[in-house]
């Protein structure tokens, strides 16, 4: 289980994450949603050491990083990320880019890991494609796999669907939930759609200015009176009328 805390140590009237305290269980998928500027991202962030500020601690599995430099090099290498904007290599192939993140493996084996992944991703037709020909989907999958290719204890996803389309987010569905599953590991899935996550997430955090305000299994969601939820309960209610609606008319 992944044990996660955030705390500011002086709350101002500026933007502030408010004790954020997250727990994700090994092979389970626990969605972060919210608005644009709830604070979301920066979770992420604080999360995957790219962001470094001393007003806050945080703690991983009940161990509090302190130092500014411990947090950006070694404690940070554990926690495999896909950013909002991706920062792949133009220029290699869709093959050669994975020979260089599987390089640590023996010639052996490289070979047949890289055709395994690329068939889980749905990459093997791609496999002499340049990066810079890919499409968004197909670099999204690319992202995944460098993100996960080294031994990670934990997966953090920053909108990871903003960019496809609705047949490319079913596929990346399938793909996130079976590399959480076979993995094992906790992966904090970041998204400002609640539709997106409804079937592959297994819990749900919603954050409203800096704060945690709900969050807890699907069960436990529909159950909730809170207002934040209750307006996202109706949100999903109106999103399903309207799936009905398009496909009765496609019948």
């Amino acid at each position: 289980m992944l044990k996660i805390g955030i705390k500011k140590h002086q709350v101002t009237s500026h933007f502030a994450l408010s004790n954020i305290q997250i727990k994700v269980k090994s092979g389970e998928i626990y969605a972060l949603i919210g608005k644009s500027g709830s604070g979301k991202s920066t979770i992420a962030s604080l999360l995957v050491g790219l962001k470094y500020d001393p007003e806050y601690s945080i703690s991983i599995d009940s161990k509090e990083l302190n130092d500014g430099l411990d947090r950006l090099i070694p404690k940070f290498k554990k926690a495999g990320y896909v950013p909002q904007t991706l920062h792949l290599k133009p220029h290699h192939t869709v093959y050669n880019y994975a020979q260089v993140l599987f390089q640590y493996l023996p010639n052996a084996q490289q070979d047949a890991v890289i055709t395994k992944y690329l068939k889980q991703f749905y990459l093997s037709k791609q496999r002499d494609t340049k990066v810079a020909d890919l499409s968004g989907g197909e670099r999204q999958k690319l992202a995944l796999l460098e993100a996960i290719s080294q031994p990670i204890s934990y997966l953090v996803l920053d909108e990871p669907f903003s960019q496809l389309d609705t047949e490319q987010k079913l596929e990346f569905s399938q793909i996130i939930a079976s590399v959480v599953n076979e993995r094992a590991i906790p992966c904090i899935l970041i998204s400002h759609d609640l539709t997106d996550i409804l079937q592959l997430s297994h819990s749900v955090g919603i954050m409203e200015n800096g704060k945690l305000v709900f969050q807890g299994s699907w069960t436990k969601f529909k159950e909730s009176s809170n207002s934040v939820v209750l307006r996202l309960k109706k949100a999903i209610l109106d999103w399903d009328n309207q799936m009905k609606g398009l496909i009765n008319n496609l019948r």
